[in-house]
């Protein structure tokens, strides 16, 4: 970025907008085209126009996007496609055939990972509670499903068991956990796992 700067790049950029002040978290102040300013809820901005954000600073304009290439500029929304083929490309070119990641499987590895550690969690805090006060927890605050989908973004919770969190459910996790008192839930979950196509490694791999 400050290659960029010091080159004056992001000047030359025609579709870059430069915000008023300091962005809020909820929300950012941007010239409109009558002359005056406009506040957004980041919300319902996308990423295309997120892109396009930058602040003056004492060193220059500097982009709001979080993700950015080598020379400095704002990476494309989809850029991560590119990278990732590259990569596959480096692995495969070492010679490990067969290996291949996508964005998307870094999604459901987050997904596997976050329901397994949610699980555990959830019943260690829990475990004191009767039927009924855990009924009562999860009626106010969700389950680990909610929790997952949350952290995914999903409208429904559906998407985040049939689709990504599917081989806990053929696996049925919510009735085993219920009656695991003394069971080895962790060490059960890694070898239950190891066959399923859709898991590649252990989700709690390298937790203590």
């Amino acid at each position: 970025m400050r290659e960029a700067q010091a080159a004056g790049r992001y000047e030359r950029l025609p579709w870059i907008r430069v915000v008023a002040g300091e962005p809020s978290r909820v929300s950012v102040t941007m010239p409109d085209r009558v002359g005056g300013t406009a506040t957004r809820p980041w919300a319902l901005m996308r990423p295309g126009q997120r892109r396009a954000l930058f602040r003056s600073t004492p060193a220059g304009l500097e982009p709001l996007w979080l993700w950015l290439n080598e020379d400095g500029m704002p990476r494309d929304p989809h850029g991560w496609h590119h990278t990732f083929e590259a990569a596959n490309r480096r692995i495969s070119g070492l010679g490990l055939d067969g290996f291949r990641c996508t964005p998307h499987m870094c999604r459901h590895s987050f997904a596997l990972r976050w329901f397994s550690i949610g699980k555990l969690v959830r019943g260690h805090q829990m475990a004191h509670l009767s039927k009924d006060q855990t009924d009562d927890f999860r009626e106010q605050f969700g389950d680990t499903w909610h929790l997952v989908q949350t952290m995914l973004g999903h409208k429904r919770v559906e998407t985040t068991k049939d689709v990504y969190l599917e081989p806990f459910r053929r696996l049925e996790v919510e009735q085993l956990l219920a009656h695991s008192e003394g069971f080895p839930v962790a060490r059960f979950m890694a070898e239950a796992f190891a066959s399923h196509p859709r898991v590649r490694t252990d989700p709690l791999a390298g937790d203590s």
